[in-house]
Protein backbone atom coordinates (compact mmCIF):
# COMPACT_ATOMS: atom_id res chain seq x y z
CA UNK A 1 0.00 0.00 0.00
CA UNK A 2 0.96 3.21 -1.38
CA UNK A 3 0.50 6.04 1.82
CA UNK A 4 1.58 8.67 -0.24
CA UNK A 5 4.45 9.95 2.40
CA UNK A 6 6.90 10.61 -0.23
CA UNK A 7 8.83 13.50 0.03
CA UNK A 8 6.74 15.05 3.37
CA UNK A 9 8.46 16.65 5.70
CA UNK A 10 8.30 15.18 9.60
CA UNK A 11 9.57 15.74 12.92
CA UNK A 12 9.15 12.90 15.74
CA UNK A 13 10.38 14.54 18.61
CA UNK A 14 12.70 11.75 21.42
CA UNK A 15 13.31 9.79 18.23
CA UNK A 16 16.93 8.32 18.92
CA UNK A 17 15.53 5.34 20.62
CA UNK A 18 12.50 3.14 21.30
CA UNK A 19 9.23 4.05 20.06
CA UNK A 20 10.44 7.21 18.80
CA UNK A 21 13.10 5.75 16.95
CA UNK A 22 10.80 3.04 15.47
CA UNK A 23 8.27 5.80 14.15
CA UNK A 24 11.33 7.43 12.12
CA UNK A 25 12.11 4.41 10.88
CA UNK A 26 8.57 3.78 9.20
CA UNK A 27 8.12 7.21 8.15
CA UNK A 28 11.80 6.66 6.20
CA UNK A 29 10.44 3.35 4.86
CA UNK A 30 7.35 5.62 3.35
CA UNK A 31 9.96 8.49 1.91
CA UNK A 32 9.55 10.85 4.43
CA UNK A 33 12.40 13.72 4.91
CA UNK A 34 12.54 13.21 9.03
CA UNK A 35 14.18 15.35 11.79
CA UNK A 36 14.90 13.30 14.84
CA UNK A 37 15.39 14.71 17.99
CA UNK A 38 17.25 14.26 21.21
CA UNK A 39 18.85 16.01 24.52
CA UNK A 40 21.74 12.94 24.99
CA UNK A 41 24.35 13.07 22.82
CA UNK A 42 25.01 9.53 23.29
CA UNK A 43 21.50 8.42 22.05
CA UNK A 44 21.97 10.37 18.92
CA UNK A 45 25.25 9.00 17.92
CA UNK A 46 23.71 5.56 18.75
CA UNK A 47 20.94 6.42 16.04
CA UNK A 48 22.77 8.49 14.15
CA UNK A 49 25.18 5.38 13.30
CA UNK A 50 22.09 3.00 13.03
CA UNK A 51 20.33 4.62 10.31
CA UNK A 52 23.36 5.03 8.17
CA UNK A 53 24.45 1.43 8.54
CA UNK A 54 20.96 0.51 7.32
CA UNK A 55 20.89 2.93 4.42
CA UNK A 56 18.70 5.31 5.56
CA UNK A 57 19.90 8.81 4.66
CA UNK A 58 16.80 11.88 4.17
CA UNK A 59 17.21 12.60 8.20
CA UNK A 60 18.71 15.28 10.05
CA UNK A 61 19.18 15.66 13.95
CA UNK A 62 19.12 18.09 16.45
CA UNK A 63 20.15 17.82 20.27
CA UNK A 64 17.64 19.91 21.88
CA UNK A 65 16.04 19.44 25.29
CA UNK A 66 12.09 19.96 24.81
CA UNK A 67 11.16 20.43 28.55
CA UNK A 68 12.46 24.04 27.96
CA UNK A 69 10.94 26.66 25.97
CA UNK A 70 14.70 27.82 24.37
CA UNK A 71 14.95 23.76 23.31
CA UNK A 72 11.05 24.23 21.56
CA UNK A 73 12.64 27.20 19.84
CA UNK A 74 16.22 25.32 19.03
CA UNK A 75 13.53 22.30 17.37
CA UNK A 76 11.35 25.24 15.50
CA UNK A 77 14.27 26.99 14.32
CA UNK A 78 16.24 24.20 13.08
CA UNK A 79 13.14 22.51 11.41
CA UNK A 80 11.72 25.30 8.74
CA UNK A 81 15.58 26.20 8.27
CA UNK A 82 15.52 22.81 6.59
CA UNK A 83 12.09 22.76 4.92
CA UNK A 84 9.55 25.58 4.34
CA UNK A 85 6.53 22.99 5.18
CA UNK A 86 6.11 20.80 8.17
CA UNK A 87 3.69 17.94 7.03
CA UNK A 88 3.68 15.75 10.16
CA UNK A 89 4.56 16.73 13.77
CA UNK A 90 5.01 13.74 16.39
CA UNK A 91 5.07 14.81 19.77
CA UNK A 92 6.62 12.23 22.18
CA UNK A 93 8.31 12.27 25.37
CA UNK A 94 9.40 9.54 28.54
CA UNK A 95 6.85 9.39 31.20
CA UNK A 96 7.18 10.78 34.64
CA UNK A 97 8.63 9.70 37.56
CA UNK A 98 7.04 6.64 39.29
CA UNK A 99 4.84 6.86 42.65
CA UNK A 100 1.20 7.35 43.54
CA UNK A 101 0.29 10.03 45.55
CA UNK A 102 1.83 9.49 48.81
CA UNK A 103 5.07 9.80 47.14
CA UNK A 104 5.24 11.91 44.46
CA UNK A 105 5.73 15.81 45.11
CA UNK A 106 4.65 19.08 43.56
CA UNK A 107 7.88 19.49 42.10
CA UNK A 108 7.91 16.25 40.58
CA UNK A 109 4.65 17.61 38.82
CA UNK A 110 5.54 20.64 37.88
CA UNK A 111 8.54 18.76 35.86
CA UNK A 112 5.71 16.12 34.36
CA UNK A 113 3.85 19.21 33.55
CA UNK A 114 6.87 20.41 31.67
CA UNK A 115 7.84 16.78 29.96
CA UNK A 116 4.18 15.56 28.91
CA UNK A 117 2.28 18.70 28.68
CA UNK A 118 3.68 21.77 27.90
CA UNK A 119 6.01 21.13 25.61
CA UNK A 120 3.35 19.31 23.55
CA UNK A 121 1.27 22.53 23.67
CA UNK A 122 3.84 24.69 22.65
CA UNK A 123 5.19 23.00 19.86
CA UNK A 124 1.87 21.96 18.24
CA UNK A 125 0.88 25.93 18.93
CA UNK A 126 3.98 26.83 16.59
CA UNK A 127 3.66 24.07 13.99
CA UNK A 128 -0.04 24.50 13.15
CA UNK A 129 -0.03 27.88 11.05
CA UNK A 130 2.02 26.19 9.10
CA UNK A 131 0.08 23.35 8.35
CA UNK A 132 -3.08 25.54 8.35
CA UNK A 133 -0.97 27.55 5.42
CA UNK A 134 -0.37 24.16 3.51
CA UNK A 135 -4.15 23.48 3.71
CA UNK A 136 -2.61 19.74 5.22
CA UNK A 137 -0.66 18.14 8.34
CA UNK A 138 -0.73 15.24 10.54
CA UNK A 139 -0.01 15.67 14.32
CA UNK A 140 0.26 12.02 16.44
CA UNK A 141 0.48 12.02 20.15
CA UNK A 142 2.49 9.16 21.56
CA UNK A 143 0.73 8.70 24.80
CA UNK A 144 -0.10 5.49 26.81
CA UNK A 145 -2.88 3.25 27.94
CA UNK A 146 -2.62 5.03 31.21
CA UNK A 147 -5.26 7.33 29.67
CA UNK A 148 -7.57 5.10 29.04
CA UNK A 149 -6.83 3.13 31.93
CA UNK A 150 -5.22 4.56 34.56
CA UNK A 151 -1.83 2.42 36.01
CA UNK A 152 -1.14 1.63 39.61
CA UNK A 153 1.52 4.00 40.95
CA UNK A 154 1.99 6.22 37.51
CA UNK A 155 -0.27 8.83 39.11
CA UNK A 156 1.40 11.57 37.14
CA UNK A 157 1.77 9.76 34.07
CA UNK A 158 -2.19 9.14 34.17
CA UNK A 159 -2.78 12.94 34.95
CA UNK A 160 -0.66 13.90 32.03
CA UNK A 161 -1.23 11.61 29.40
CA UNK A 162 -5.46 12.25 29.87
CA UNK A 163 -4.44 15.90 30.04
CA UNK A 164 -2.56 15.41 25.99
CA UNK A 165 -5.84 13.52 24.96
CA UNK A 166 -8.04 16.13 25.90
CA UNK A 167 -5.71 18.49 24.26
CA UNK A 168 -5.97 16.22 21.11
CA UNK A 169 -9.48 16.19 20.59
CA UNK A 170 -10.18 20.22 21.14
CA UNK A 171 -7.80 21.06 18.59
CA UNK A 172 -8.52 17.82 16.02
CA UNK A 173 -12.03 19.91 15.88
CA UNK A 174 -10.81 23.01 15.33
CA UNK A 175 -8.72 22.52 12.69
CA UNK A 176 -10.37 19.31 10.56
CA UNK A 177 -11.17 21.72 8.01
CA UNK A 178 -7.99 22.37 7.28
CA UNK A 179 -6.99 18.89 6.47
CA UNK A 180 -5.24 18.78 9.56
CA UNK A 181 -6.15 14.97 11.27
CA UNK A 182 -4.74 14.58 14.59
CA UNK A 183 -5.01 11.53 16.95
CA UNK A 184 -3.30 9.55 19.20
CA UNK A 185 -1.37 6.32 19.67
CA UNK A 186 -1.74 4.77 23.20
CA UNK A 187 1.30 2.06 23.49
CA UNK A 188 0.99 -0.31 26.13
CA UNK A 189 3.27 -2.77 27.46
CA UNK A 190 6.23 -3.05 24.74
CA UNK A 191 10.08 -3.68 25.32
CA UNK A 192 11.26 -0.13 25.79
CA UNK A 193 13.36 1.38 28.57
CA UNK A 194 10.10 2.62 30.28
CA UNK A 195 8.43 -0.88 31.07
CA UNK A 196 12.82 -1.92 31.55
CA UNK A 197 12.65 0.58 34.43
CA UNK A 198 9.24 -0.32 35.60
CA UNK A 199 10.47 -4.28 35.78
CA UNK A 200 13.85 -3.33 37.54
CA UNK A 201 11.55 -1.03 40.44
CA UNK A 202 8.99 -4.10 40.83
CA UNK A 203 12.03 -6.51 41.35
CA UNK A 204 13.86 -4.36 43.78
CA UNK A 205 10.56 -4.15 45.51
CA UNK A 206 9.86 -7.90 45.26
CA UNK A 207 12.77 -10.00 44.88
CA UNK A 208 11.62 -11.32 42.15
CA UNK A 209 14.40 -11.92 38.89
CA UNK A 210 13.53 -9.15 36.34
CA UNK A 211 13.34 -11.76 33.68
CA UNK A 212 10.25 -12.98 35.64
CA UNK A 213 8.25 -9.66 35.49
CA UNK A 214 8.59 -8.93 32.04
CA UNK A 215 7.33 -12.25 31.23
CA UNK A 216 4.53 -11.96 33.21
CA UNK A 217 4.21 -8.38 32.26
CA UNK A 218 3.46 -10.32 29.00
CA UNK A 219 1.45 -13.25 30.09
CA UNK A 220 -1.49 -11.62 31.47
CA UNK A 221 -2.44 -9.93 27.85
CA UNK A 222 -4.48 -11.23 25.58
CA UNK A 223 -1.97 -12.22 23.05
CA UNK A 224 0.25 -13.00 25.89
CA UNK A 225 3.53 -11.48 25.00
CA UNK A 226 5.52 -7.87 25.66
CA UNK A 227 5.08 -6.20 21.82
CA UNK A 228 7.97 -5.11 20.32
CA UNK A 229 8.72 -1.33 19.04
CA UNK A 230 8.91 -2.09 15.09
CA UNK A 231 5.03 -3.52 15.77
CA UNK A 232 4.31 0.14 16.92
CA UNK A 233 5.93 2.54 14.02
CA UNK A 234 3.77 1.32 11.30
CA UNK A 235 0.25 2.31 12.79
CA UNK A 236 1.96 5.52 13.09
CA UNK A 237 2.87 6.29 9.89
CA UNK A 238 -0.35 5.13 8.70
CA UNK A 239 -2.18 7.79 10.56
CA UNK A 240 0.31 10.18 9.84
CA UNK A 241 -0.50 9.25 6.01
CA UNK A 242 -3.06 10.24 2.91
CA UNK A 243 -4.94 6.94 3.57
CA UNK A 244 -5.99 8.46 7.16
CA UNK A 245 -7.54 11.29 5.93
CA UNK A 246 -10.94 10.54 8.08
CA UNK A 247 -9.38 9.89 10.71
CA UNK A 248 -9.19 12.63 13.60
CA UNK A 249 -9.49 12.88 16.96
CA UNK A 250 -9.04 9.26 18.26
CA UNK A 251 -6.94 7.60 20.81
CA UNK A 252 -5.57 4.36 19.26
CA UNK A 253 -4.31 1.20 21.78
CA UNK A 254 -1.42 -0.56 20.46
CA UNK A 255 -1.68 -2.96 23.55
CA UNK A 256 -1.77 -6.13 22.39
CA UNK A 257 -5.81 -6.48 24.27
CA UNK A 258 -4.42 -4.56 27.69
CA UNK A 259 -6.99 -2.02 28.03
CA UNK A 260 -10.35 -4.07 28.65
CA UNK A 261 -13.05 -1.02 27.84
CA UNK A 262 -15.17 -1.07 25.13
CA UNK A 263 -13.58 2.25 23.63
Amino acid sequence: MDLGLKGKFAIVCASTKGLGFAVVKSLLDEGCEVLICSSKEVNISKAEKILSEEGYNKFHILKADLSKNEGIAKLFKFATSKSSKIDILINNCGGPDQGNLDNVNEEQLVDAFNKNLKNIFTLTKLILPIMKANNWGRIVNITSTSAKQPIDSLVLSNIMRSAVTAFSKSISNEYAKWNIMVNNVLPGRILTDRILEISNEKSKESGIDKKDILEALGQDLPIKRIGKPEEFGPIVAFLCSEKASYITGNSINVDGGLVKSLF
